[in-house]
């Protein structure tokens, strides 16, 4: 009776271990399908995601640069049709814009150094494709609804004239933008003349070409089709345009190196004021450490004015300004608030002027271009622009100081972009 009873309690022993060997065998192959399940799952949100980033790219670089093909097709189809008969253009084209600044914005926040959620992330890639396809598509029927007007109204002979006398009139312009470079090669540095270097060459060939697609609209008249030379007519005014606008840069950048210049010799002689002052300042300090800070400051500076570049006066003003920053900090101390928003007053004039003379070349450049430049430095621009409109508003001189300095390193980051995706 005794060994029977053992037998038993052993027999339920046995049963109860293998009961929980197969219990915890069995929790375990749940938990790695669940793993398996779960890491399947991020591998392909992430996928997804990054899907989805490139379309939402891919479609920021087409919307903004068919927003400025119909932005420029709007300004002829005024010319030819009115602006009663363009009211509704009109009107696709201001919201393309607010559309695509939007875009543009919701593309900042993705690239900034900022951390985002993975939702965040999806959500805004997705709200950047939506505006993109909805903008597009409310572009392209405003597009097919005018090819449908003008193969009505369009004048092709008339149109064509008009076209010939454009490229007359550009091409006279050759000469002059030829001069132009060969001038500033003289004054400024290569690198600062990279953006706008073969413009005359492209200009020339689209003029070229111009005159052959113009040449080919008056062989289609000739055969008695005027209808059908419409689009031939808008091809050659859409080549001399862009001629035209290349050598538009070449002009803006001239401008702009000629106001950066007198820019920075107001700057050293502002600096060389600013020296006197601080020689004060560190003769009777309020501290001794006071006076160190403000001796060494004095001593970057008159590096910095000894050693100016010229022919880059935008870096020159760069590096002036990061002294006149240094020696300003020193003397913090030893000058007033109303002081200090003064000289913040004063250095803002500079620092708008840069950063809009750095965002125009830029957006030059990238105009010209069109699809050759891709989404990052279209956003860098992008938020260049929004920062300058920022500082242009600021009632504080120090805020909008700030701002006006980001707003133009945006705009050198967007530069350098752009001239890296034209050279691929």
């Amino acid at each position: 009776m005794a060994f029977t009873s053992v037998l038993a309690v052993s027999s339920g022993l046995v049963q109860a271990v293998t009961t929980a060997v197969v219990t915890i065998l069995v929790i375990l192959a749940v938990l790695v399908v669940a793993a398996f399940v779960l890491l399947f799952r991020r591998r392909r949100r992430g996928a997804d995601s990054g899907g989805l980033a490139r379309r939402a790219n891919i479609l920021l670089v087409r919307l903004d640069d068919s927003l400025k093909r119909n932005d420029d097709e709007l300004g002829f189809a005024i010319a030819q049709f009115g602006e009663e008969k363009t009211r509704e253009f009109s009107a696709v084209i201001a919201g393309a814009k607010a559309n695509l600044s939007e875009a543009f914005r919701l593309k900042q926040q993705l690239d900034d150094a900022y951390p985002d959620t993975e939702t965040q992330v999806r959500e805004w890639n997705a709200r950047i494709v939506h505006l993109c396809e909805s903008t597009q598509a409310s572009l392209e029927e405003q597009a097919t609804a005018f090819g449908r007007l003008r193969a009505l109204e369009s004048d092709a002979p008339t149109n064509l004239r008009a076209v010939r006398d454009l490229v007359a009139t550009t091409s006279s312009r050759v000469a002059t933008a030829t001069a132009t470079l060969e001038r500033l090669s003289g004054d400024y540095a290569d690198r600062v003349l990279a953006t706008v270097g073969g413009n005359v060459a492209e200009a020339e060939a689209l003029l070229r070409k111009a005159t052959a697609t113009a040449d080919s609209a008056d062989l289609g008249l000739a055969r008695g089709g005027a209808s059908d030379v419409a689009a031939t007519v808008q091809d050659a005014r859409s080549e001399v345009q862009h001629a035209a606008q290349l050598l538009d840069a070449i002009d803006n950048l001239d401008a702009g190196l000629s106001a950066e210049s007198a820019r920075l010799q107001q700057l050293v002689t502002a600096s060389r004021a600013d020296l006197a002052e601080a020689r004060a300042a560190r003769d009777s300090p309020p501290d001794p450490d006071s006076g160190a800070a403000i001796g060494l400051a004095m001593a970057t500076m008159e590096g910095t004015l000894a050693s100016l570049d010229r022919t880059d006066p935008a870096a020159s003003i760069d590096r002036l300004q990061s002294s006149i920053e240094t020696l300003d900090s020193a003397l913090a101390s030893a000058r007033n608030q109303a002081q200090r928003l003064e000289h913040a007053r004063t250095a803002l004039t500079g620092a708008l002027l840069t950063a809009r003379s750095q965002i125009a070349a830029t957006k030059d450049f990238v105009t010209s271009r069109r699809g050759g430049i891709g989404a990052d430095a279209r956003t860098r621009l992008a938020e260049a622009e929004r920062l300058l409109a920022i500082a242009e508003a600021e009632a504080d001189p120090v805020t909008a100081l700030d701002t006006a300095r980001s707003s133009a390193t945006y705009s050198r980051d967007a530069d350098a972009l752009a001239r890296y995706d034209a050279l691929r």
